[in-house]
């Protein structure tokens, strides 16, 4: 038997010592990721309940404090006072809730109806809570989701007049919504493939791998896809799948809905299933903003540059500068006008951390003592991306021309 002396224990104890903790730290990480995370993704939605009663005011404040486990910023106004700053509460709210009769509440705002695709959710119910009235922006603004939010909080009746809704069928503008993608003629494809939709003949759809488990994660997906005909890998030819499911003449409306961060998807591994030999099929992007990038440059760099640097780097990895949510970087750089002059092109979001937020990731990546003297912290784009994705970064870094760029996707899906 070989006998230990307190000195060889000692050191067969230290890597197991590190090792733990290492684990702790790392545990410590992610904790705090989460926390700094869910402050910088997520803004509280803007909620106005207007009122003219002494009941319709009490219902208000109840369903204030029963909404506490939603994110939402929520406002009691009383109707004359509503009235004399309509405009703003159209232009910065998200939701306008009437407790009133729908008549008073439709009459007052409808010179400020544009579009629904930019005005807010309007919701109408009757001061007792008994009717929950979806009256304008059903899909996209949400009121058809908050009108159901708000009868089950107060066992009330959600009206929901929406055709796809009552037949239980998901929507093209919904669907959007639910992805926070961009695409182009929102408007006319909602109108031609909710139309397919309700008549059983709705679009294929089509999840890029790599973003499969992010996709089917989204809360109420299954329910938004219904009436699409989902398809896989496992579609070995489409051209015929299409043409065995399409010789009815008048299933003219039918397309494929691909959901894919990819610029280009004839660089995809999955390209061959959209080698579509028909001119009646169109194939449809849908960009899910679901990817961040860290930033970090010069002081006073050029925004045409940054945006060239920025459009380089992710052309080279394949993804769709429309698939970027959010940049982040160190709080040195909240005025930087090319970072900012970025987001406003793009409508994307930022954040910037403090250096002692970036210090705790700054032994994770490639260090460089010119941004420790100048920052406080070695390292800005990588600390700040794995910040913004919880460590998930994607592709290499981009370092070129003192403008450093990192890339990550989201692990969780809470828009």
């Amino acid at each position: 038997m070989i006998k230990l002396t307190n000195r060889t224990r000692d050191l067969m104890d230290r890597p197991m010592d590190r090792t733990m903790d290492l684990m702790n730290r790392t545990r410590d990480l992610g904790d705090r990721t989460r926390d700094i995370l869910s402050r910088a993704r997520y803004k509280n939605e803007k909620l106005a309940y207007i009122y003219l009663t002494d009941r319709s005011r009490s219902l208000a404040q109840d369903l204030i404090k029963l909404s506490s486990d939603r994110n939402l910023d929520s406002e009691l106004l009383y109707f004359k006072d509503f009235k004399k700053s309509i405009d703003r509460y159209f232009n910065d709210f998200d939701y306008l809730v009437f407790i009133m009769a729908s008549g008073i509440a439709i009459r007052t705002i409808a010179p400020f109806i544009r579009d629904k695709f930019t005005d807010p959710a309007v919701i109408v119910m009757d001061e007792l809570g008994i009717n929950v009235i979806s009256i304008l922006g059903g899909h996209m603004a949400g009121a058809n989701e908050m009108t159901a939010y708000i009868a089950n909080k107060i066992g009330g009746n959600p009206v929901i007049t929406t055709a796809t809704d009552i037949n239980d069928k998901g929507a093209f503008d919904l669907l959007v919504k639910k992805l926070g993608a961009n695409v182009d003629n929102i408007r006319e494809l909602s109108l031609k493939y909710n139309s397919s939709i309700l008549k059983g003949q709705g679009p294929y759809i089509y999840i890029d791998p790599d973003l499969r488990d992010l996709v089917i994660g989204i809360d109420g997906w299954e329910k938004s896809i219904r009436g699409f005909k989902n398809i896989d890998d496992r579609v070995i030819d489409l051209n015929y799948e299409i043409n065995n499911n399409s010789q009815d003449e008048s299933k003219t409306n039918y397309g494929i809905i691909v959901i894919s961060d990819k610029l280009d998807i004839n660089k995809t591994e999955f390209a061959y299933l959209f080698d579509i030999q028909d001119s009646k099929c169109e194939i449809i992007r849908l960009v899910p903003r679901i990817n961040v990038l860290g930033i970090g440059c010069r002081k006073n760099t050029a925004s045409q540059v940054l945006d060239m640097a920025i459009n380089t780097y992710l052309e080279g990895q394949n993804i769709d500068v429309k698939s970027i949510d959010m940049v982040g970087s160190i709080d040195l750089k909240r005025h930087e006008r090319a970072i900012l002059d970025f987001c406003d092109k793009e409508s994307v979001k930022s954040e910037f951390f403090a250096s002692d937020q970036l210090v705790d990731y700054e032994d994770l990546y490639e260090r460089s003592d010119f941004v420790k003297k100048v920052t406080g912290v070695s390292s800005v784009a990588e600390p700040s991306c794995h910040i913004l994705c919880e460590g998930n970064l994607i592709g290499k870094k981009y370092k070129k021309d003192g403008i450093t760029l990192s890339l990550g996707r989201y692990k969780r899906w809470n828009r």
